[in-house]
């Protein structure tokens, strides 16, 4: 059995698009408090977006290659990576002072979760393919 990969293109364009959104949505929530705790909040949400968005997407590949039950390939890697990557998320943004840590990180790991999902989606449309591929070679 092949492992399926997900493109570098693919994790590096979403990591970066992550980086921008969700720095930005945090230094718009954050600013009102002190100048300087939204650039914080926001540099801190970009770079942690930008870095567990390819961890999403390496974990979640790793997860749905290691599972062989359909249901709990499709359903547990996103669920386990986001909850793993999303008490991460928190415990930085408390250490770095952020003020609204709810407001900050909830639409982030919505979309995780939903990303999460994509990567699955795009991961089993790959098998499938690869499976008949398989089948035509036989």
């Amino acid at each position: 059995m092949h492992t399926i990969k997900t493109s570098k293109h693919y994790k590096y364009l979403s990591a970066f698009f992550a980086f921008l959104i969700w720095g930005g949505w945090a230094f718009y929530i954050n600013h009102e408090e002190e100048s300087y705790t939204g650039v914080i909040s926001g540099v801190v949400q970009g770079s942690c977006s930008f870095i567990i968005t390819l961890l999403i997407a390496y974990f979640v590949t790793f997860q749905f290659n290691k599972f062989t039950n359909g249901i709990a390939r499709v359903v547990l890697p996103p669920i386990i990576t986001v909850c793993i990557t999303g008490s991460m998320l928190i415990a930085i943004h408390i250490i770095a002072g952020t003020p609204a840590i709810l407001y900050t990180v909830s639409p982030a790991l919505t979309v995780a979760l939903l990303f999460s999902f994509y990567t699955v989606y795009k991961l089993h449309l790959a098998s499938q393919q690869q499976r008949k591929n398989n089948e035509t070679e036989q």
